[in-house]
């Protein structure tokens, strides 16, 4: 009984490590996961890294896609034009584990942003941006680092 029980509990622990491996696994990369923003969102890339343009006539909703990063950090590069709203980004790595969440509004005075992930697991990342009240344009770029 007490082998049967090991076994058992081994098994169950070895499901649950496979499939948490990489989260976003079933993605391509650059393909969407959720969208609710009613503006527009363009995603293209050279090679692996994902760039793009969005604008928006006061909209909101979240625009998410999966992205192929093969370092453990991505920098991110984004600006905005905008005299309202706001645009968040977040980054997550394979696992699900948040690294790197920034956010601009608009009328701040702020209008770019530059910077770099806290480290995370190589593997199909996801990448979310979240337009709040968002009436202007913006472009955004991320690439892979150490």
């Amino acid at each position: 009984m007490k082998n049967v029980t090991k076994g058992l509990l081994m098994a169950i622990i070895g499901m649950a490590v496979m499939t948490s491996c990489s989260k976003y696994k079933k993605y391509d990369n650059n393909e969407v996961i959720e969208n609710t923003f009613t503006g527009n969102v363009a995603v293209s890339s050279t090679g692996s890294d994902p760039a793009g343009d969005f604008t928006g006539n006061g909209d909101s909703g979240t625009y998410s896609f999966a992205w192929e990063n093969s370092k453990t950090k991505a920098e991110l590069n984004f600006d905005i034009t905008s005299p309202t709203g706001s645009v968040q980004f977040i980054l997550n790595d394979r696992k699900g584990t948040e690294v790197l969440n920034q956010t601009i509004s608009g009328g701040s005075g702020v209008d770019s942003y530059s910077g770099v992930s806290s480290e995370g697991k190589p593997g199909t990342w996801k990448v979310t941006m979240i337009l709040t009240d968002f009436n202007g344009d913006g472009s955004y770029s991320i690439s892979p680092i150490d």
